[in-house]
């Protein structure tokens, strides 16, 4: 008979070259010790150290919403919002607070993707009780506000300009064309500006010194490397028409915009958005948004209800002093001289699809400024720009979109070194969202955008509705009818079933099982601005998953059935240490053993054993701390 005393070094006194771990160790016998032929080993106690540890390894995944909250019987095709991935960095256990800290950031990084949500002020706060000793800890408060009022002006610095083609600059008041046919967006990042706001942002175009010029908000456009299209070289912008297919706008019409005011040669406004092509080409075209329209027909309706201008013909520019695009949520409302030349207050009818514009959708989170300049030395001034900025909006930079986490890269921590080419300075596609390329094209094609679209000459047309969907607009305090989502759970209500990638699965990590949306606390309500969920049950820690130990030095050999392979595991943990305790330090004396043949025929010496704390699925139990210690018995075999 053998007792064999095993133990790990404690964490503060293990040299960087050892191999010890309080979940993973080896024990060195210099001179050995003789193990007879024919034993067997059992466990005869393990002591420990078991943190209280909230289980957030590989393999888990939450996703975030924001947007309608869906009944069961709604359609993603009448909505403008899609799934928010999470990229699990974690990848370990931690204790509450530990867990708290960095869940935070992986919900202020998701939300920081909508301009309206106070992502700087997001908080996550543990939940603890004195009424139980044995668990104390109960959970999380989950509160994710929206700003709920109107941005300030904040017109961008110079230097902030992007010349996707021609040539020009922008000296914070006044962007000057210094040649012909100049495309420009102003991307301000920072305390510079961001992207507009859409609870009452703003942005005024005046002092127009061309005959012809183009403006409006454009999603951000990231690569425009010299002699190459722009649209190729953007994989967010890949479902957009190419140039040189004359389904832009601007002077060679070549650019594009999701929403536009134009002035061209017959000296009129005209106003574009960018929707799937009527011809079926599969690309997103500039379409005239058509709001001067008088009269009454089978494919139009009289525009009145949309615009005060539904005269039949368009403004005369010689009385446009400025211009003037407001976003409220879905809602984009273009004016002129002070005045509303159309906004969708009514879209009962699908005869209203080519007067009014566009519903703005999660492509369109983030606009900038964005201006075609005609001819060289032409001028436009902007005199007020009302957007979102970093007082609000956590990591406000350029590449923090949702549709360049879908195409190109979707780790923020470091985009500017894994995902920029250092000769060209250009952004190149590496580890987007996996399986989200498709995305951005998808939610731009939705049957709610191709109501706009005229398929009258079409046979069979992708969109017969006669009607099209109501713009969620502003209530008092916030975007209405949108709120932040928690989704732990698969719900087919919020992606569809090709989005297998990323089926959510955090709801007991999180606290709450057996809710896979996380319902919003009685005592908060949409209108207030301030989403709150609080755990509905304790979340799963990892004293509650199974720990085994395993023994790969020797020769004996069990079956793990759930692996579905043999196994070196020779003892199952309990729960609870012989006191009654789960977390903490824990004593196990096994009063039952069970002996396990260690198959040798004759006798060996035992200079080495590694020791290993696993779970079910044979990875390490990294929820131990400290120094852990085994005891093994070896005995000969009993005669039969």
């Amino acid at each position: 008979m053998s007792l064999i005393i095993t133990s790990s070094q404690d964490p503060s006194n293990i040299p960087q070259i050892s191999i010890s771990a309080p979940y993973q160790y080896r024990n060195d016998f210099r001179s050995g010790v003789k193990i007879p032929a024919n034993s067997e080993i059992a466990v005869e106690s393990v002591k420990l150290n078991r943190n209280p540890a909230l289980d957030y390894e590989q393999g888990q995944v939450t996703l975030f919403w924001m947007g309608q909250r869906l009944a069961t019987n709604a359609s993603l095709d009448d909505c403008m919002s899609w799934i928010i991935p999470s990229i699990n960095r974690l990848d370990r256990n931690l204790s509450p607070s530990d867990f708290q800290e960095n869940f935070l950031k992986i919900m202020k990084m998701a939300y920081s993707l909508h301009p309206e949500i106070d992502s700087n002020n997001i908080t996550m706060t543990p939940i603890h009780t004195t009424t139980s000793v044995i668990h104390p800890f109960q959970g999380f408060r989950y509160n994710i506000p929206q700003i709920g009022e109107s941005p300030a002006s904040v017109v961008p610095p110079s230097g902030t300009e992007e010349i996707i083609f021609g040539s020009g600059e922008w000296n914070g008041t006044t962007a000057t064309a210094t040649s012909d046919d100049t495309y420009m967006q102003l991307q301000p990042t920072g305390s510079q500006g961001g992207p507009i706001g859409l609870y009452n942002g703003e942005i005024q175009f005046q002092n127009f010194t061309g005959n012809q010029f183009t403006c409006g908000l454009m999603r951000p456009i990231y690569n425009h490397p010299s002699n190459a299209e722009y649209i190729t070289s953007n994989p967010t912008l890949s479902h957009f028409a190419q140039s040189g297919h004359n389904e832009g706008v601007g002077a060679d019409e070549d650019q594009m915009y999701d929403y536009c005011a134009e002035v061209a040669e017959d000296n009129l406004l005209r106003l574009y958005h960018a929707v799937p092509d009527s011809e079926g080409s599969g690309k997103l075209v500039m379409s005239e948004i058509v709001y001067y329209q008088q009269t009454n027909n089978a494919s139009f309706a009289n525009n009145a209800s949309n615009s005060s201008f539904a005269t039949g013909s368009p403004i005369p520019s010689a009385s446009i002093t400025d211009i003037t695009f407001t976003v409220q949520n879905e809602q984009v409302i273009v004016s002129a001289s002070g005045k509303i030349v159309v906004r969708a207050n009514k879209t009962t009818s699908a005869s209203f699809k080519d007067q009014v514009p566009k519903p703005l959708n999660q492509n369109c989170w983030k606009m900038y400024p964005t201006m075609g300049l005609w001819d060289n030395t032409d001028d436009m001034d902007i005199n007020a720009y009302h957007c979102r900025t970093n007082s609000t909006m956590f990591n406000n930079t350029l590449p923090n979109n949702w549709a360049f986490k879908s195409c190109i890269h979707a780790d923020m921590d470091n985009v500017f070194t894994d995902a920029v080419d250092p000769a060209t300075g250009e952004y190149v596609v590496n580890r987007p969202w996996t399986g989200a390329r498709g995305w951005p094209r998808t939610l731009d094609f939705r049957d709610v955008m191709k109501s706009f679209v005229n398929y009258s000459d079409e046979s069979n047309p992708p969109h017969t509705s006669a009607t099209m969907s109501s713009y969620l607009a502003l209530n008092s305090s916030l975007m209405a009818s949108y709120e932040p989502i928690i989704i732990c759970g698969k719900s087919e209500r919020y992606t569809q079933k090709l989005v297998q990638e990323w089926t959510p699965n955090s709801m007991n990590v999180l606290g709450f099982a057996p809710f896979a949306v996380a319902p919003l606390e009685d005592s908060t309500t949409p209108s207030t601005g301030q989403a709150s969920f609080t755990s509905t049950t304790r979340p799963s820690m990892t004293s509650e998953n199974s720990t085994f130990i395993r023994v790969p030095t020797l020769n004996h050999k069990t079956l793990n059935f759930g692996t579905g392979n043999p196994s070196k595991i020779l003892f199952q943990v309990p729960r609870f240490d012989n006191s009654g305790a789960e977390t903490g330090a824990l004593f196990f004396q096994n009063p039952d053993k069970t002996y396990i043949d260690l198959n040798n025929p004759t006798d060996f010496t035992l200079t080495d054993l590694d020791v290993q704390f696993v779970r079910k699925d044979e990875t390490f139990a990294k929820d131990l701390t400290g120094s852990s210690e085994v005891v093994f018995h070896i005995r000969r075999k009993p005669k039969l």
